[in-house]
Formats: structure tokens, C-alpha cells, sequence
């Protein structure tokens, strides 16, 4: 008898023209939501399809896996270093990256309308690639990147005349020692000249960060057959001892000669504004106040640079502060690394570090310094 009820409760109620018309109306919400839920993940799909990373790491198989052949034509300014030779090209590239870690990374570009990439070698940059806008776009109009240029800043050994390695390849191991342009290399008694460089003229910063005509330091690889514990001695142009760090199995590294005199001089300047910068990027601190050079780079950088990462706080403060790799590039431009752990303070006093740093370069403008341009790492 309560089963007949229910049923006739459950009939009575669909009967009901109000609640018919409900039971419609809400079947077709929901079928909306459905549709416009599958909608929106199409949406999102082809934006995340349409993101330049994607067509970035199809480029950065091509380095990974050796295909240098597909970039040669892309390599405007090796295509005339090798005279348009480019199995010459493919094998010496081949040889350069053999046995090291290929990376990449995005690097900055000056040019809204690329993005720009850097390749490194064993943690060293060797090439940069741009991506370009297609012409093409997705089925819900995003616009699709495709590979504009290469440059790889590699110095290119004449065929006919390689670099000539040092040493008995039959009792010794293939090693390299990379110093800067100008120092003395001298492996087991045995001095490195100018035919046994592999590389040379390696930039030490990167490509367009200072001011147009100004040059940094650079590097020169040399090779020779070496035992596992070679004598190595380093000089530089004064003739001063310069120790040659173990960067991998077989391979040595010297960094340029800082100018400490200056950085101790600028520490305390410099430190000051690797804090103001930090706090502009946890918007404490307005733009303005961090003293960029105008239409510089650095500008432009810091116009774009989104200051909404950091949690809410009520103080910021500088702990453990330090600058390294001064180098002076003219009397108007010096870089130099700073590096710091920016401590946020809570409400609540709790205590977040955010281990901090960036490499500057600084240009004199109106007798004083500014900041003509950074890099955030």
C-alpha cells in the first residue's frame, strides 16, 4: 500500500506541469555544463598546444639528439663561417658536444616578437635559437611559433687545419682546459699555443646583455693528452698563478680575474640595489626607486615582470649578502653577480627565505650608476 502511494506520489509529482518543466529545465543545464565543460577543456588544450615551449623543445631535441643537420640551414652566420660546408659543420659540432650534457633554457630578447633560448654545454652557453610567429594558428585562433634563427658561438677550426691536441693518445685521456683569452696553460710540462685551441674567443656573458660596442671577457678552450692526474699551472696576462677548477672527468676551468679592488669598493651600493629589486618584485618598492637606465633593457625587463609571487607580508629584510664576479668592461660598465637569501616576515612573524640573485650590469649616466641590465636567477 506504501509502495502504491510512492508511486502514485512519484507520478503525481511528474504530472505536475512546474515540476516537469523544471526536471526539463535542469536536465538541460546540466547537458549545458557537460558541453560547455568539454568546450572549455578543448580551449585550454589548444592555448597550452599554442605555447612557444612546446615548439622550443622540439628544437631542443634537435641539439639533444645531434641533429645538427636540420639546423644548419637556420645557422645564417656558421652557414658563412664554413662556407656553406655543412657536413664540415655537422662533424665539427658532433665532435664540440660529444660526451657533454646539452641544457636549454629561455633567455631574454629585446625583440617582443620572438622568444629567445639558450643551449648550453656542459653548463656553458654554446647557442642560442629564436622562435618566430608561424603565420599559422590553432582551431581556436591562438598563433603557432615556429624556428627563426640559430647562432651557435663556437669558433670554426680551418678543415685543413685542425687544432692540434698535445699528447700520446694511446697512454694519455682526451682532456680540455677552458681559461680566459690571454692566460698561460701548461699540461705536465707541455704549454698550450694557438693550434692546440679547440675553441677560442668563447663569450663569457651572455649575447647582447651590454651596452652595443662594448665586449666582455672571453675564453679559450685548448686540448691535450693528459694522464688522470696531469700538472696543470694557470697564469694570467701578469703573469700571476690562477687556479683551474675540476669542472667534469677530464676537464678544467678558469674564471676571468675579478677587479676586487672595485667590488669592494661597490659591494655595499650594489648589495642595496639587489634589495631594492627584490622588493619591487614583491611590489614593496616601486620600479622607479631601483635607478634602471632609461629605454634600457633592465627596463624593459622590469616593466614586464610580474610581482604577484610572493605571499602576504609585513616586513622584508637582506640576510647573508654577497657580490662576486666584478668585472669592470669599461670605464662606464662593469657586471657583477649579487646574491642574497630575502627573508619575507609574516603577520603571523613567521620567517620565509627565498634564496635570491642576479647578475647586473651597471653604466655611468649622469656621474652615477644605473642599472642598464639583468638577469634573474
Amino acid at each position: 500500500m506504501k509502495k502504491k502511494k510512492r508511486k502514485n506520489g512519484l507520478r503525481g509529482l511528474w504530472e505536475s506541469r512546474f515540476y516537469r518543466v523544471y526536471f526539463i529545465a535542469v536536465s538541460v543545464a546540466l547537458l549545458a555544463i557537460a558541453i560547455g565543460l568539454i568546450w572549455l577543456r578543448g580551449v585550454v588544450r589548444d592555448y597550452e598546444t599554442a605555447q612557444p615551449v612546446h615548439a622550443a623543445k622540439v628544437v631542443a631535441e634537435l641539439f639533444e639528439r645531434g641533429d645538427y643537420k636540420s639546423l644548419f640551414a637556420f645557422d645564417t652566420s656558421a652557414q658563412d663561417a664554413y662556407n656553406g660546408d655543412e657536413a664540415f659543420y655537422v662533424d665539427s659540432l658532433n665532435q664540440l658536444t660529444q660526451g657533454k650534457a646539452i641544457g636549454w633554457r629561455e633567455a631574454f630578447s629585446s625583440n617582443p616578437d620572438e622568444k629567445k633560448y639558450a643551449v648550453t654545454l656542459d653548463g656553458d652557453r654554446f647557442a642560442s635559437f629564436t622562435l618566430v610567429p608561424s603565420g599559422e594558428t590553432t582551431a581556436h585562433g591562438n598563433p603557432l611559433w615556429q624556428l627563426g634563427s640559430v647562432t651557435t658561438n663556437v669558433a670554426v677550426q680551418e678543415a685543413e687545419q685542425p687544432a692540434q691536441v698535445l699528447g700520446d693518445p694511446e697512454s694519455g685521456v682526451y682532456s680540455t682546459f677552458t681559461v680566459p683569452t690571454g692566460y698561460t696553460v701548461t699540461v705536465d710540462g707541455a704549454t698550450m699555443t694557438e693550434q692546440n685551441a679547440i675553441r677560442t674567443d668563447i663569450p663569457f656573458l651572455p649575447e647582447g646583455f651590454l651596452p652595443s660596442g662594448l665586449e666582455g671577457p672571453t675564453m679559450v678552450e685548448y686540448a691535450c693528452y693528459a694522464g688522470d692526474s696531469p700538472a696543470i699551472s694557470v697564469t694570467d696576462e701578469t703573469g700571476a698563478a690562477v687556479e683551474a677548477v675540476a669542472t667534469a672527468d677530464h676537464a678544467w676551468r678558469c674564471e676571468p680575474r675579478e677587479n676586487e679592488q672595485m667590488r669592494e669598493q661597490f659591494s655595499e651600493a650594489i648589495i642595496k640595489l639587489g634589495e631594492r629589486i627584490a622588493k619591487y618584485t614583491v611590489d614593496d618598492l616601486s620600479r622607479e626607486r631601483i635607478g634602471y637606465a632609461p629605454d634600457s633593457p633592465a627596463e624593459t625587463i622590469l616593466k614586464k615582470f610580474s610581482n604577484s609571487w610572493a605571499p602576504s607580508h609585513k616586513s622584508t629584510r637582506v640576510v647573508n649578502p654577497k657580490v662576486s664576479d666584478f668585472y669592470v668592461i669599461s670605464d662606464d660598465c662593469f657586471t657583477c653577480h649579487v646574491s642574497f637569501d630575502f627573508v619575507l616576515t609574516s603577520k603571523r612573524e613567521n620567517d620565509y627565505t627565498y634564496p635570491t640573485s642576479y647578475t647586473l650590469c651597471i653604466i655611468k649616466r649622469k656621474g652615477s650608476g644605473a642599472l642598464y641590465n639583468i638577469i634573474f636567477h
